[in-house]
């Protein structure tokens, strides 16, 4: 939005290239990285979509074709910079790829236990949850609901091995 409106101040021509003109370069780019015959059929059907609703836009028609030449060169040069959201950089995703990478692995119940801090602790700016922000209600707070639900600490175990003393320290003087 910003590198646009550096571009041009006329909101028409803004809504124009973010509506209709971004759209259609971003998918026929997408349509030529891809090597995947079932993405690349989704991705010619999105681009053809996309080139219907640029035809269809009367700004289209309006621009000669030295200023719609300009903004696709433009379209596609922020297309080149821009990046799909990955799953290795947010959300839970996100979050567990980080782990992953400290902890090399995890089992199915580590697995479960952050998917229960995702949901229930780990929170936004505005101070909500992910499961507050589905379901609409609010949670208690997942720290104090645990300690709750857990009763007294057993003691420790007692070694088996009696205490043995260490016959190469002895102790001369007293402290």
């Amino acid at each position: 939005m910003q590198a646009l409106a550096t571009e041009t101040q006329e909101i028409d021509t803004q809504n124009w290239v973010l509506t209709a003109l971004l759209p259609w370069v971003y998918w026929t780019q997408q349509t030529d990285k891809t090597r995947k015959p079932h993405l690349k059929a989704r991705y010619q059907q999105a681009t053809s979509d996309a080139y219907d609703q640029l035809m269809a836009d009367a700004m289209t028609l309006k621009l000669d074709d030295t200023q719609r030449q300009y903004w696709v060169h433009w379209c596609q040069w922020m297309c080149a910079k821009y990046q799909r959201t990955s799953s290795a950089v947010e959300g839970r995703n996100g979050y567990l790829s980080q782990r992953h990478q400290a902890n090399r692995g995890f089992s199915a119940q580590s697995l479960k236990v952050l998917t229960i801090i995702h949901n229930f602790d780990l929170k936004r700016p505005d101070g909500t949850t992910a499961a507050q922000r589905l379901f609409g209600h609010p949670f208690p707070d997942l720290f104090e609901w645990i300690l709750s639900t857990i009763n007294e600490l057993p003691m420790p175990r007692r070694s088996s091995k009696a205490h043995q003393t260490n016959p190469l320290h002895v102790e001369l003087f007293p402290a």
